[in-house]
């Protein structure tokens, strides 16, 4: 997320600090019946929602979410914590049986040696003044929300905006290292991730990665095609070599280069299990991204997608395409061995987000559930139990889903064109539902035409089989 998200992501994560918090519940003594696991989750306002979504949050149990808490909220006087209106975050989220992730932030007040923010949630991060102080905080939470049953954390959030980290990125080290040992310290069951990084941030930095001196013409290319929908709020635009080295020694440019560097040397040296992926732009990038995340990471550290979506501002937004994007974007990210996607935000609210809607929910502010819920939908019920793999084979794209004795998969042709996808043995009737329209029908003989429309297809035959029919010349 850019600098234009703060509002966005303060609406989903907090209640403005004038805001009256209710009477502290008393902390679950053990955690609720856990849902069975599955890859897919949603970012909600976990302070306060309509109660219309209940239904939805409920439907994606057992998939992910997360809440920030801040240390100068918690304690905005030393020695003085108040946990309350996070324990009712925190136990809110767990009775929906949600696997629940916090992010923990320190925030500006005493603790950094900076006056008190006048919305603590709200503020931006600074190192702290006492490390050892700010580890006894993180273990105090810890200890807390693990007894509850929670047991993921990460460390900090999106370094490489300035509404997130108000000091240079290169001082994100130290206070890393130090909250992932302080997490450990006081569960050692607990998995760390690192602060993830924006959306917006990855253009630029892959663009940097590939050097204007081995590689300008992808340089450029990926520059381009990234933010042909952001346009130019954050990043200049760059049509040739000197205006994108410009681009990188802008002040934003610089500063998302160092904190992308900042964050991969202590992913490469181990110091979390799990790389915090945050996207919101073209699909058909991603797996050019996700190159250039998994490049050097060890092979013990996951890859997560804890804020998906689509970042889509200005009229000419399509919902219909918008559909058919959420289905490629997750695909991709579930075939590639992305382990759980976040979809942030399920609905918009005009005013209490933003004036106007960029970070496409959902739901839109008349109520109404667009085709991407249509999609995300579909691909919950059908594949949450399964394992996800690649899709080779020619000519299409997509993953398929080991179900045990069925399979699913989902396929579009790789450029538009339409492809017959024929078995090398008879299938028997599959369902066929369309996306991102959801309608289904019966797929029973002869090939299976494949269009840039995504095919969700599931058939009662054991995985091993269906792939190597699906893979075969």
């Amino acid at each position: 997320m850019n600098r234009a998200l703060t509002a966005l992501a303060l609406a989903l994560l907090l209640v403005t600090a004038c805001s009256t918090p209710p009477e502290p519940p008393t902390p679950a003594p053990t955690a609720p019946a856990a849902a069975a696991s599955n890859p897919f989750g949603l970012k909600w306002d976990g302070y306060q929602h309509p109660p219309r979504y209940d239904a939805d949050i409920g439907a994606y149990a057992g998939g992910a979410t997360f809440h920030d808490i801040v240390w100068c909220a918690v304690e905005p006087e030393q020695g003085a914590k108040e946990w309350s209106l996070d324990d009712r975050v925190v136990t809110g989220l767990l009775a929906v049986r949600y696997h629940v992730m916090l992010r923990i932030r320190i925030g500006t007040c005493w603790a950094t040696g900076d006056p008190a923010d006048p919305k603590p949630r709200a503020a931006a991060s600074r190192p702290p003044s006492d490390i050892a102080a700010y580890q006894a905080f993180v273990e105090d939470l810890v200890r807390r929300y693990a007894a509850m049953g929670v047991h993921q954390y990460a460390i900090e959030n999106e370094i490489d905006a300035a509404n997130f980290w108000a000091d240079d990125p290169a001082t994100y080290g130290a206070v890393g290292r130090a909250g992932a040992e302080a997490v450990r310290r006081a569960d050692p069951t607990a998995v760390v991730a690192d602060p993830g990084l924006s959306s917006s941030s990855y253009g630029i930095a892959v663009a940097h990665d590939y050097d204007l001196r081995t590689r300008p013409d992808d340089a450029l290319r990926i520059y381009a095609a990234y933010y042909a929908r952001r346009g130019a709020g954050r990043f200049p635009p760059a049509a040739d070599t000197p205006a994108l080295r410009a681009a990188f020694e802008s002040p934003a440019g610089r500063r998302a280069v160092a904190a992308h560097q900042a964050v991969r040397d202590l992913d490469e040296n181990g110091v979390f299990d799990v790389y915090q992926l945050h996207y919101y732009d073209p699909w058909a990038l991603l797996p050019e991204i996700l190159d250039y995340v998994k490049r050097n990471l060890p092979a013990t550290t996951t890859v997560e997608a804890w804020e998906v979506g689509t970042f889509w501002p200005g009229p000419d937004y399509d919902e219909k395409a918008h559909g058919t994007e959420t289905a490629k974007l997750v695909v991709t990210l579930l075939a590639a061995g992305v382990r759980r996607v976040v979809y942030l935000p399920l609905y918009y609210r005009p005013n209490a987000i933003a004036a106007n809607e960029t970070w496409r929910g959902l739901y839109g502010a008349d109520d109404r559930p667009r085709p991407a819920k249509t999609v995300f939908d579909q691909l919950r019920q059908h594949t949450a139990t399964g394992q996800w793999q690649p899709l080779g084979k020619p000519g299409v794209t997509g993953g398929a889903v080991d179900l045990g004795n069925r399979t699913a998969f989902v396929v579009w042709s790789a450029d538009g064109a339409v492809v017959p996808l024929a078995f090398g043995e008879p299938v028997g009737a599959a369902e066929v539902v369309d996306l991102p329209s959801g309608e289904p029908r019966i797929w029973g003989s002869g090939p299976l035409q494949v269009g840039p429309e995504p095919l969700l297809v599931t058939l009662s035959t054991p995985f091993d089989r269906a792939k190597r029919w699906l893979e075969s010349p």
